[in-house]
Parts: structure tokens; sequence; C-alpha cells
């Protein structure tokens, strides 16, 4: 939570007690999804959703990257891609097997953005998971530092499988978006 702080200014009041929010993820991992024997899976890759601007950093973000400050964590996650589109939003794709790594990851690129003073163009960290044989993404909302849920279904959404999965993260402690701020992601690239 000390690193949401740093980025907006203000605290919002945990949840939980894990010392940063996207580690909440991981009380889902492997859990059994209710009144099945499906595992809910959560996969090898994640992404940082940034609003980009004329900023040095994401004239070349790939370069940037390597220039995250050696008291930070090294990044041990590969940048799979780093994608931007015609809405100046940009995805940095982080894959690794071990997602407490990928986790540490995310958080150390998010520091160095806060401390170069651009907390404000984080929208959210993006997680891929599968519930029930489905994809599904579970999105943390870095303005609020709340979760909600995301299943694509073809150009619509599960809202079924949405709710579900809401309610799972609530009942594993997971701080969650309001319904109504469930909104929707185009172009994931991952």
């Amino acid at each position: 939570m000390g690193l949401l702080k740093s980025i907006f200014g203000k605290r919002n009041k945990p949840k939980s007690d894990e010392s940063d929010i996207l580690s909440a993820i991981l009380r889902v991992e492997d859990l059994t999804f209710p009144d099945s024997t499906d595992k809910i899976t959560v996969l090898s890759k994640s992404a940082l959703l940034l609003n980009t601007n004329d900023d040095p950093f994401f004239k070349n973000i790939d370069a940037s990257l390597k220039n995250i400050l050696p008291e930070q964590q090294p990044i041990t996650s590969e940048v799979a891609n780093i994608e931007s589109d015609e809405y100046d939003s940009c995805w940095i794709v982080f894959e690794n097997p071990i997602t407490q790594r990928m986790i540490n990851d995310i958080n150390s690129v998010s520091s160095h953005i806060a401390n170069l003073g651009l907390g404000s163009t984080m929208t959210a960290a993006i997680f891929k998971g599968v519930v029930k044989n489905k994809p599904s993404y579970w999105v943390c909302n870095y303005r609020t530092a709340k979760f909600y849920p995301l299943v694509p279904d073809g150009d619509r959404r599960d809202n079924e499988m949405e709710i579900k999965i809401g309610q799972i993260f609530t009942s594993k402690g997971i701080p969650v978006e309001p319904h109504a701020n469930w909104y929707s992601l185009s172009d994931i690239p991952f």
C-alpha cells in the first residue's frame, strides 16, 4: 500500500495484511471453484497498463526499464512485449512462471515509474487466469487499490462468471471494486 500512497498521495484502508496489494492475488492461486472440481489458475503473464505522455520514459520504454534503480529489486520476469495503441495506452507485458516474482517485478517497475514522478500514468496491473476452462483477467485498479474480474466471452463479457469470481475474491479478503466500476478493457495483448 505504501507504493499506492506514494503514487496518489492518499491511502485507502487495506483489507489485507499483505505489504503490497498485488500479492493478494496469490490467495486464489490453485483454489477449487465452488461447486466444481475446476481449479482457479493464475497464468504466467501479467501486464502493467499505463497512459503515456511526452515524458522521455515513454519514448523508449524498453531502455527506460533498464534504468531501474540498483536499490530496487532487479526484474526477473521476461518483458514479453510492450504495446502502445492509438489511445495513448501502453501495455508492458511480463512473463514469469513464478507468480510472486511476476508480482515483485510489477511492483518494482511501478515504484520506478512513481519515483520518476509518473505515478499518475499508471492505470492498472492485470493478471490472467483460467476459471472453469475460461480465460479471465483480474484487474487491480491503481487509483483505488481494488481488484475486479473481467471475463471475455466473444464480443461480450460473462457477467455471471465475473460475479462469481468477485465473490471468491471477497471471500478470500481481496479488496474488490464495486460492481459499477468493473470497466471493460479492449485489445488486451495477452
